[in-house]
């Protein structure tokens, strides 16, 4: 009996936590030949669950799994178990299944999503075990638990009296509606979240004198913001207060490694860039924007050096008091991927990605790099200037451009390199110009000349399209839903639907 009760245990051990007595896991659980629990002629519990049953499986393709297991109920049947995404209103099944051989299930892991798990005990009818009245029900999410700032607060008076001296990264979570931005807002060294409600954006409005700086990993999301009254030249800037632990490599620039991500966000009327390095040299590893509506109002009268995501300042208070144009500033690896991100201006002087990366091996310790921008719509960004400048024009720096819409954008080539390693398929890229007509090498490198928009040659039709966001409207208020052959497929899904 021995032997066999030991068989048993082994079995348990690839489905079911450790347990203090010995119970099947087996095809039928307490049914099984070689065992026969002493639990019988009982109404049953359902598990328990704490965040203790929950940990991340890294999958082998790189993706990521949650993994629920629990301990065994004596007598049971089986389980019964699902998961409902519950970020909406209304619950969307994960996954729903009955189980009679294990004490465990994953699903799938989305990043910054909250999940129902249910889990409830099945009858052993041979053993007259009854089911329990009710399943357990456990609240799951992926997101780092937050502070959170309350309606009626000062969000730079609550972060600088709540902020935590760690390294670990920590998040802010707006509970109310609308809020301001006064003054500057510096996280400092530390990695933050900053978030607001994945259905119901709240919105920020900017002072004069409000920005959001970082010297560390910066993941902001679901906040529409009003930058109207915003004299700052960035809306996000990296921190004036760095650290000499953070020089990069090359002594000449500072290092900041963790990403800064904007995603899920709507901006209204930037007046220059959206992401800017600030007063200091910055070798910044990673910049991304996903899934955002960028509005700008941005003629470049009063930055002539500006960008939507500009690395560059020819002021910049170097480290060693130098100043050799190569340290202005750089980064290494940039993604724009399903946003649109249009001026409602003529702009001459600006482009869209501006930063000093001819010499990334200087700055960096490798020259290694990549721009990824994908599903993307971009109108009258910018309308009489080159797309971006400074491209590292060698195979080490690798360029992902496609499914793109530019509209009365100009001068892609000038960013898109001849010798850059290229991801780029031109007939899903389209290309169409009001105010200066499409460069010849746009069309033979980058993209399919094709009129999205039918605005044909009209500057007055296209400019009625391009109004300020409305940030309580859906979509923002605008709508660019292309009707070319190859447009009416590509850009930014929100136009797709």
């Amino acid at each position: 009996m021995r032997k066999k009760m030991t068989k048993v245990a082994i079995l348990c051990l690839g489905g079911c936590m450790a347990l203090a007595t010995m119970s099947s896991c087996s095809k039928g659980f307490d049914d099984d030949e070689t065992f026969t629990s002493k639990v019988t002629g009982t109404q049953l519990a359902s598990p328990e669950l704490t965040k203790a049953n929950f940990t991340t499986v890294v999958n082998a393709d790189g993706s990521e799994s949650i993994q629920v297991k629990w301990d065994v109920v004596e007598g049971a049947g089986g389980y019964s178990y699902k998961v409902d995404n519950v970020d909406g209103a209304t619950p969307v099944p994960v996954v729903k299944e009955t189980t009679t051989d294990k004490c465990f299930f994953l699903f799938p892991k989305a990043e910054d999503t909250k999940y129902q798990i249910t889990v409830q005990t099945l009858a052993n009818d041979k053993l007259h075990n009854t089911a329990p009245e009710n399943a357990t029900v456990f609240a799951y999410s992926t997101m780092i638990e937050a502070q959170v700032i309350p309606a009626d607060a000062d969000i730079v008076a609550f972060v600088k009296a709540n902020i935590k001296d760690t390294e670990d990264e920590q998040a802010f979570e707006l509970a109310g509606a609308n809020y301001e931005i006064n003054e500057e807002i510096d996280f400092g060294q530390h990695k933050v979240t900053f978030r607001g409600n994945k259905l119901n954006h709240p919105i920020v409005k900017f002072g004069v004198d409000g920005v959001i700086r970082t010297g560390a990993g910066l993941k902001i999301k679901w906040i529409n913001f009003d930058c109207t009254e915003q004299d700052s030249k960035g809306v996000v800037e990296l921190t004036n207060d760095p650290t000499d632990a953070q020089k990069a490599e090359s002594d000449k620039a500072y290092h900041l490694v963790d990403p800064v991500i904007i995603e899920d966000c709507w901006f209204k009327n930037v007046k220059a860039c959206l992401f800017f390095t600030g007063s200091y040299p910055w070798a910044v590893e990673d910049v991304r924007i996903v899934n955002c509506i960028v509005q700008l109002d941005n003629d470049g009268t009063k930055y002539g050096d500006a960008a939507i995501i500009c690395a560059i300042n020819n002021k910049a208070v170097y480290p060693k008091g130098g100043t050799d144009h190569t340290w202005y500033g750089s980064v290494r690896n940039i993604t724009i991927k399903e946003s649109t991100l249009y001026n409602i201006k003529d702009n001459s002087k600006n482009r869209v990605i501006r930063f000093q990366n001819k010499d990334l091996g200087k700055i960096f310790s490798t020259a290694t790099g990549s721009c990824t921008l994908t599903d993307n719509t971009f109108v009258k960004t910018m309308s009489d200037k080159e797309f971006g400048n400074n491209t590292p024009n060698a195979a080490s720096y690798t360029i992902t451009f496609n499914n793109n819409i530019c509209y009365d954008t100009w001068r892609l080539q000038k960013f898109i390199q001849g010798n850059n390693t290229l991801n780029v398929n031109i007939a899903t890229n389209t290309v169409w110009g009001i105010k200066n007509k499409v460069d010849d090498t746009d069309k033979t490198r980058c993209a399919t000349e094709e009129d999205a928009f039918g605005c044909n040659d009209n500057a007055d039709k296209l400019n009625s399209m391009l109004k300020p966001l409305d940030l309580n409207a859906p979509n923002g208020g605008v709508n660019f839903k292309a009707n070319g052959p190859i447009s009416s497929t590509i850009g930014d899904p929100r136009w797709l639907q």
